[in-house]
């Protein structure tokens, strides 16, 4: 059976290792229920080539080049992506897969081509039955150039990992995926990607000859037979004709000259970074955030140009790298540099823009600092940077760029200078204050007033200004004063555009952080925003968070697979996907987020600490944490006290544990107590029980401090069960873990260590039953735990013996 279109031997080409199929057939099951999926999806019959016998024809022993030429030229390659597929040395992957992206490369329709829905697919559609090592991911992405797309057949519980099945249960399923459900959405991605392979112009090499009309193909029945009468060619019809002709040739021309530049890949991506030796003059402290805004808001408005977020320069704000080694190391195939200096009273702006071939400076302008000149200038380098990256711009784009979000001159500044603010104050907390000094909500306020009182009906600057007081409100540098101004803020963003997106997020920023047991609301307004702005993947990521906090995790999990379609390049989403995936015991792909997190933003220690967590849940390894930590101590200036101890402390290495914490500042610690309780821990660990004991006391002081100011945190509650647990004060230890238990019931969806640190006031106050139960309930469930980190664990050790917890690790290993 040949394919659906002419000039190819099949539609489908499966490949897989004979390996995978070894077991229970899964690949031959997986091709059988295929084919029947596509009967009913397609009238017409679709042709598949499926090596059964591992004899075909296909091997090392027979003429490869001949064999592949024939069965390759398909329209759509399946490869079964498994633990054994990722091999170099592999037939199916040097003969089969390289052969057919190399072939479907220079084909007449390419590799990828447009579907449909106006979206672009490839014509390789991988079906993945494992969870992969970070490395066989890393081959796949970069023969593919580019994330794995396709569809998943994994089956995961604690500590398994296999190809899903037809028998499976979706409920058990950590992936919440049915098999009957993932055989339908490759047959309809098949369908999706033929549709558009047949709505494409397609022609045979070398021929002009439109494949699509059969009146035209040699031999056809319905060809037409052309006779010419000399009398119809009079001299004006020629010349009609001759215009027609070359009309018709000059538009087909510019349409297909179109088509290509919008189907190339943009290669477009820029960074945009300032510096300033004027730091210390707070009267310019924000003259290179208040540029970085405007440009930023005005390039994000081109399509074909793609913007690193600003979030990953901060660590290069005060860098002294090379240029060239900051645009390589965000991935950026241009920088805007800008630069900030002082010539006597004068101050001067330098801009740049730099390209990758061969770092070449492309563009560089001077400006003299003039406050009313920021929006022009700003206009003037998106120009040029739109006109340096050949980015056509139409003239919605035009519209946005050279208009300004209000009329108000002073008021569009000052708006500016409070998003600024707002951003830079939030990526403060958000990173821990690492990247970034310390800013204030309230300066962000202050900018927004003043944004406001320039111009009344500035509804973005009012929905900006309830974003800052929710935000503000949430890490504690505002207090419940700014609850009812947010809500009056949100209502006058709508009262003057009841469809601004920006009041929306505002809105549900407000029931996330501001009103306790609000999460549904939260997620009303999210989704509204999301229609709202369809091709914005943050409204998509705050609903994926809201579900997670839910404990819906199915939802969550769906959302956040739209976001990764979106392609985000920010380091905090990336950590925060990374973390679901941890939650979920689906370590291989959390390493993949932490690590593409830190790709972006290698000084941020978060992601390094994360990925070491990961390690550890993963397969108990200190060793690979270890060189984890090596890198985050070389790249970062964080000095991983806590990751130091623990390592130490699981490697049973207490003495160094021991020394290594009394060294430790208060700073390297969450709160303070945390270092008293180690110290405690340890010694207990160590026999000494009267260091211990004073040390109890001393975490407990300090946890009770706490709670007087954050008396319904369920951690430090949690915190504090412990150390009356170390002190032997048996009831009141339970009663903090009863407190912990109500406390959490609010916060389902992160069951975090809190609900390890229950376990660990059971098992020391020898409440051993509900201490293993609790346990089970963290393996079984989305948790930060594993059987392998309760191997590692000393504080474990009174359950060891127990036939219960016995069990429980074969059960869950």
């Amino acid at each position: 059976m040949s394919s659906l279109i002419p000039g190819y031997e099949y539609d489908i080409f499966i490949s897989y290792r004979q390996k995978d199929n070894k077991y229970d057939g899964w690949v031959t099951e997986f091709e059988g229920n295929l084919r029947k999926e596509l009967e009913a999806a397609f009238k017409e019959d679709i042709s598949v080539y499926f090596d059964i016998n591992p004899h075909d024809g296909l091997l090392e022993t027979h003429d490869v080049d001949a064999s592949l030429k024939v069965k390759l030229k398909c329209l759509i390659f399946i490869p079964v992506i498994s633990r054994t597929y990722c091999d170099p040395k592999s037939f199916a992957w040097e003969h089969e897969f390289k052969a057919f992206m190399e072939m479907a490369s220079n084909d007449r329709f390419g590799l990828k081509i447009k579907v449909p829905n106006g979206n672009v697919a490839s014509r390789v559609l991988p079906v993945r039955i494992y969870d992969l090592d970070i490395e066989d991911i890393r081959l796949c992405e970069s023969l593919l150039e580019g994330p794995i797309r396709g569809v998943d057949f994994i089956y995961k519980e604690s500590g398994i990992n296999r190809p899903l099945t037809p028998e499976d249960n979706e409920t058990r399923n950590l992936e919440n995926t049915k098999y009957r459900n993932q055989i339908n959405k490759t047959g309809n991605a098949i369908k999706e990607i033929i549709s558009g392979l047949k709505s494409e112009p397609a022609y045979l090499p070398g021929d002009k000859t439109l494949l699509h009309d059969p009146a035209m193909k040699e031999g056809s029945p319905n060809k037409k037979d052309v006779k010419v009468s000399k009398k119809t060619f009079d001299h004006k019809t020629v010349r009609r004709s001759l215009v027609f002709i070359i009309t018709a040739f000059i538009i087909i021309t510019i349409l297909s000259f179109l088509i290509f530049i919008n189907r190339q890949p943009s290669g477009k991506r820029i960074a945009i970074l300032f510096s300033t030796d004027i730091t210390s003059d707070t009267s310019f402290r924000y003259v290179g955030d208040i540029y970085a805004e405007t440009i930023h808001s005005k390039i994000k408005a081109i399509k074909r140009i793609t913007v690193k977020p600003r979030i990953n320069m901060l660590q290069y704000r005060e860098s002294e790298k090379p240029l060239a080694n900051i645009r390589q190391e965000l991935s950026a195939d241009y920088l805007l540099y800008g630069n900030i200096e002082r010539d006597n009273n004068d101050i001067k702006l330098w801009f740049t823009l730099i390209s990758e071939k061969h770092d070449k400076e492309l563009w560089s302008k001077e400006y003299q600092w003039d406050r009313n000149m920021i929006s022009n200038n700003s206009t003037e380098i998106v120009h040029k940077v739109a006109d340096y990256l050949k980015s056509g711009l139409s003239s919605e784009e035009l519209n946005t760029i050279e208009s300004d979000p209000s009329a108000n001159a002073e008021a569009t500044l000052n708006y500016t200078i409070a998003n600024a603010i707002s951003y830079n104050a939030w990526s403060s907390y958000a990173m821990g204050n690492r990247l970034l000094e310390s800013v204030s909500f309230s300066s962000a306020i202050s900018s927004y007033d003043k944004a406001i009182e320039n111009d009344s009906l500035f509804a973005e600057a009012y929905a900006k200004r309830a974003i800052a007081r929710s935000w503000g409100y949430y890490t504690g540098q505002l207090d419940s004063t700014h609850i009812e101004k947010c809500g009056a803020d949100i209502n006058k963003a709508l009262e003057i555009n009841k469809e601004l997106p920006d009041a929306q997020i505002a809105m549900g920023f407000y029931y996330y952080y501001c009103e306790k047991n609000s999460l549904k609301n939260a997620l009303y307004h999210f989704r509204i925003a999301s229609e709202k702005s369809p091709g914005d993947y943050q409204p998509l990521f705050y609903m994926a968070m809201v579900y997670r906090k839910m404990g819906e995790w199915a939802k969550s999990q769906n959302l956040i697979r739209k976001v990764l379609v979106l392609d985000p390049q920010e380091a905090l989403y990336l950590t925060n996907i990374g973390t679901s995936y941890t939650y979920l015991h689906n370590y291989d792909s959390a390493l993949i987020f932490y690590q593409k997190a830190i790709d972006i933003m290698p000084a941020w220690p978060d992601s390094y600490n994360n990925m070491i967590v990961v390690l550890l849940l993963r397969s108990g390894n200190t060793r690979e944490a270890r060189s984890i930590l090596d890198k985050a101590l070389t790249n970062t200036k964080d000095n991983f006290s806590e990751i130091k101890i623990q390592l130490l402390i699981y490697e049973k290495k207490f003495a160094e544990a021991l020394k290594e914490t009394e060294i430790s500042p208060f700073s390297e610690f969450r709160y303070k107590g945390d270092k008293y309780l180690f110290i405690a821990m340890i010694n207990r660990y160590l026999n000494k029980q009267l260091e211990a004991g004073i040390n109890f006391d001393s975490a407990l002081v300090s946890y009770e401090k706490d709670l007087q100011t954050d008396s319904i945190n369920p951690l430090l509650h949690s915190l504090a069960g412990i150390a009356y647990a170390g002190k032997g004060l048996r009831e009141k230890a339970l009663q903090e873990a009863d407190k912990t238990r109500d406390l959490f019931k609010d916060n389902i969806g992160n069951e975090g260590l809190e609900l390890i640190n229950l376990a660990y006031i059971f098992t020391m106050t020898g409440e051993y039953d509900k201490a293993i139960s609790t346990i089970e309930y963290l393996l079984k469930t989305p948790s930060l735990f594993s059987v392998k980190m309760l191997q590692l664990d000393h504080a474990w050790k009174p359950l060891m013996e127990l036939q219960a917890f016995q069990k429980l690790i074969v059960k869950y290993s």
